[in-house]
């Protein structure tokens, strides 16, 4: 895989993102914080339930590595076209604020039943999910970058 192309490193410092990111939602789940996990979302609103078994339940974890991939390509374009790479980290968090806050929206304007009304627990968790998705992902784009400025 070419590490040269900016949506590929988009997308692989999404991945990482929301791999760390689901461990933190996992954790809370677990200790009953939350009352739902990162691949609940795409669970629900592809089925309306979340996941009933451990095969549904990783195919909803690649559905959602597969759209928090799709975040970082975003990132990775906009960090590289419109915004300069200071602050990186900066940007990475309010990227992700912004993220989590418009998916919020979303859900809550279309009612989606079983994500709307959620759990402080769940909310805070989320909230704290995304800013280290937006953390791993400025972090990991700008090390992408450093290795390429060295060759």
């Amino acid at each position: 895989m070419i590490l040269q192309d900016r949506t590929t490193r988009g997308f692989i410092a999404g991945v990482l993102g929301g791999i760390v990111m689901n461990i933190i939602s996992y954790i809370s789940y677990y200790l009953n914080i939350a009352n739902l996990r990162f691949l609940d979302w795409p669970s629900i609103i592809i089925t309306g339930h979340s996941p009933t078994n451990a095969l549904q339940a990783i195919f909803f974890f690649l559905i959602q590595l597969i759209f928090v991939g799709f975040l970082g390509i975003i990132f990775a374009y906009l960090v590289s076209k419109l915004v300069t790479s200071i602050n990186y980290i900066f940007k990475g968090f309010l990227f992700a604020v912004l993220s989590w806050f418009a998916i919020y929206s979303l859900t809550y304007i279309a009612d989606v039943p079983k994500l709307t009304p959620l759990t402080m627990g769940t909310a805070v968790t989320d909230f704290i999910g995304a800013l280290v998705f937006g953390f791993v992902v400025s972090e990991t784009l700008n090390r992408f970058d450093a290795r390429e400025e060295m060759s």
